[in-house]
């Protein structure tokens, strides 16, 4: 991709992404008790700098924090993701540090669409399932570089970033506290679920190295 022409860059619509998450972050430590206030900003920090993505929600619910509190926040996260994509993906690559790490990122995705076709066919209810289902690399970053490159509008691209992240984020807290409640109800079915839920993963895994192993 090329890098964009940069204009004087918008200081505001660069701030005022992190200034909302920040003043979320201050009430939540007037509402929330300590330890789960640190719940919070563990769940921030997990979502913000690890690949876990929205499966970092079951986390945060069984550390005790209410269903509609950690989908809201993995929801805002989302939202001012995209927010501040949609303000400033054009003048990002100017800047130092964030530019490179930018360009580094297109590379992803470019390789991304390269490895799956596929998603160059993408219109905007496509793109909505791939940002709604919890998997690696469908956040709202992600999501919306896809959406420029496949030639979707910024702010089309932001409302689908929006309806994505709350169908995404408050349906899995939902599912992940109905099944925390049935399980505490079902320890032996509990304690099978987790047993089969590992043993899905190990051969998924090996599956899944033993395909690369013959592509190389």
């Amino acid at each position: 991709m090329q890098v964009p022409d940069q204009d004087t860059y918008p200081f505001i619509g660069a701030v005022v992404p992190f200034l909302l998450l920040l003043i979320y972050i201050v009430l939540s430590s007037f509402l929330l008790p300590t330890f789960l206030f640190i719940t919070l900003l563990s769940v921030i920090v997990a979502y913000l700098v690890s690949p876990i993505g929205r499966w970092v929600i079951p986390i945060a619910i069984v550390a005790g924090m209410p269903w509609w509190y950690a989908g809201f926040t993995i929801f805002l996260i989302d939202t001012l993701g995209a927010l501040f994509m949609a303000w400033n993906f054009r003048y990002l690559f100017g800047l130092p540090g964030i530019g490179s790490y930018m360009v580094d990122l297109i590379s992803k995705v470019e390789s991304l669409l390269a490895e799956n076709p596929w998603m160059e066919r993408f219109t905007a209810a496509t793109l909505l399932m791939y940002v709604t289902l919890p998997i690696q690399g469908a956040g709202s970053l992600m999501g919306s570089i896809i959406g420029r490159l496949i030639g979707i509008s910024p702010w089309k691209v932001f409302w689908i970033m929006v309806t994505g992240g709350v169908i995404g984020s408050f349906g899995m807290a939902l599912g992940s506290d109905a099944l925390r409640i049935f399980l505490i109800g079902n320890i032996a079915i509990g304690l099978a679920i987790m047993f089969i839920g590992i043993l899905a993963c190990i051969i998924g895994y090996l599956s899944y190295r033993a395909i690369r192993r013959r592509r190389l």
